[in-house]
């Protein structure tokens, strides 16, 4: 998938300190502070969208660390040299704009 640079610029203009990381031929956006609302509260912690297939989910967003009470059979995965972890969250595909795509795995988390 290429990235649409105008959904792109429509994540920038929320999340500025987000950046484009490919690997293995899949683009990630990398956020070094994403606000995940939760249980009441808003946690912050770095996070990481993957805009394609990773081992049968169309899109994944991975977190730097388990967030207790949501989601379930959480796992931890190592990319881009880091581990991540993410629950079992599906069905969100990368035909959708960078923002839904993003907000649909926010829900897991609420």
């Amino acid at each position: 998938m290429s990235l649409d640079p105008q959904h792109l610029a429509h994540l920038k203009t929320l999340y500025p300190d987000a950046e484009v990381m490919p690997e293995g031929g899949v683009d990630h956006i990398y956020f070094p502070v994403l606000p995940i609302e939760t249980n009441g509260t808003v946690l912050k912690m770095k996070a990481l969208l993957r805009l394609g297939e990773h081992q049968g989910y169309s899109t994944r967003l991975f977190v730097e660390h388990q967030i207790a009470g949501k989601g379930q059979n959480w796992n931890c995965f190592q990319l881009l040299g880091n581990a991540w972890w993410a629950p079992s969250w599906n069905y969100i595909t990368v035909d959708l704009p960078l923002l839904a795509i993003l907000a649909n795995h926010l829900t897991v988390f609420r």
